[in-house]
């Protein structure tokens, strides 16, 4: 992997590094988070913006593990592992929306799952997602968040 294209890595790696960082369900001794299991609610349930959020921050804590799991020693991560992790956090995240209303979250929630499904299907996964302003909408997600009442990181 070049240069160029570790600091896309590292990037995307901080960005969700602050989202799992903030998962409330995590064990506060350990700070281990719950075992895996399917982080959308359940099928037909009415998902309100505090639930959507919490769901978001499981989902994207996974999809930082996954990436994490998959780093090389020099910092790269492989297309393919990085489009498993993004897939992964899109399928969860639009389970969960489909179950949304249009509220200030779903939006930004919206926004961002959109972003990561088109950086899923680019060559270069780690730099589509890191070049297409997904700080900006991680930052319009946490702030609609926060003014739900779920304080995330994302």
């Amino acid at each position: 992997m070049t240069r160029s294209r570790i600091l896309p890595a590292a990037l995307v790696l901080a960005l969700l590094t602050g989202l799992a960082g903030c998962d409330g369900d995590a064990d506060p001794a350990t700070g281990a988070a719950p075992a895996a299991g399917s982080p959308a609610p359940a099928a037909g349930a009415a998902v309100g913006d505090k639930e959507l959020c919490t769901t978001l921050n499981k989902a994207a804590s996974a999809m930082k593990g996954g990436i994490s799991d998959a780093q090389k020693p020099d910092g790269s991560v492989a297309a393919k592992d990085a489009r498993e992790a993004f897939t992964r956090f899109h399928k969860a995240a639009a389970e969960a929306l489909a179950l949304a209303g249009s509220t200030e979250v779903s939006t930004a929630a919206r926004a961002v799952t959109d972003e990561i499904a088109k950086a899923a299907q680019a060559a270069d996964p780690i730099g589509a997602a890191s070049g297409a302003g997904f700080g900006e909408l991680s930052e319009n997600l946490t702030s609609a968040c926060e003014t739900a009442g779920v304080k995330i990181n994302f």
